[in-house]
């Protein structure tokens, strides 16, 4: 049974509850942990932390906004041009957060170790 403050909360993130900020936050720190695969033993633990924590503030969150929000420009959703998608007539279709999830890990990792 669903509380009534729920119910009553104008905001989306109260209705949907604690389990879409879970879902989300094990996802950013997926990509995160991609790229501390790939600069271990490079460089010392106070830059990772620094990277780690640019990278879930400030990198994924704007990266999973293009791809996943009916407004990105990346979105398969955004209809705005003609009644297609932005990016090739078709936007980007990412099956499970899969894609923006290694995208931007692998991304961050290739320029971490380079």
């Amino acid at each position: 049974m669903r509380s009534m403050a729920c119910e009553a909360a104008p905001n989306r993130a109260a209705r949907t509850g604690w389990h879409s900020w879970l879902f989300q936050w094990a996802l950013c720190a997926v990509a995160t942990c991609i790229v501390s695969g790939a600069v271990a033993e490079r460089c010392a633990l106070p830059a990772y932390l620094a990277y780690a924590f640019f990278l879930s503030a400030f990198v994924y969150p704007v990266v999973v906004h293009w791809v996943w929000s009916p407004q990105g420009w990346l979105s398969a959703f955004n209809m705005s041009r003609d009644g297609y998608a932005l990016i090739l007539r078709t936007g980007a279709i990412d099956f499970a957060g899969a894609g923006v999830v290694h995208m931007t890990g692998g991304m961050a990792a290739l320029m971490g170790a380079w």
